[in-house]
């Protein structure tokens, strides 16, 4: 007898790498940074990344923070490089719209421009960039100076 298979196979969900959970980025980032980052992450279908639409209020709602805290959060996640912002949001009368993200290590599907993966290189930009060993320089190139 065969066993009974899940029929909702493809339901709905976040996925987050272990790659991703363990680079530095993520790892130096608030609790409330990673919430956020899960609650833009859970808007994407597949096909709508760049048009993942969450507000500093709504961010603050699902997380049960304050929005001052939210915002820090959203900029923490740009910082470090996990999202992107596409459309700056704005509260108006007329057309209220919430920020559209984007998350970089999934393709754009507004641009079309591939994963980034900024997350990956964060950090190293503190790094010294003058090597530890130095160049030995010869004594013509010296008289030459």
């Amino acid at each position: 007898k065969r066993p009974r298979r899940n029929k909702r196979i493809d339901a709905p969900h976040v996925r987050l790498y272990r790659w991703m959970l363990d680079c530095p980025a993520y790892l130096s980032l608030s609790c409330q940074a990673r919430a956020v980052l899960l609650e833009i992450a859970r808007g994407h279908d597949g096909t709508n990344n760049g048009r993942l639409g969450l507000s500093v209020r709504r961010a603050s709602e699902r997380c049960n923070i304050a929005r001052g805290t939210a915002q820090r959060a959203l900029i923490e996640l740009q910082d470090r490089g996990f999202v992107d912002c596409m459309t700056k949001g704005a509260f108006s009368r007329k057309a209220p719209h919430a920020t559209e993200w984007r998350l970089t290590w999934w393709g754009c599907d507004v641009t079309g421009e591939l994963a980034s993966k900024k997350f990956m290189s964060w950090g190293r930009e503190k790094q010294n960039a003058v090597s530890k060993y130095p160049v030995a320089v010869s004594n013509q190139s010296q008289r030459a100076a």
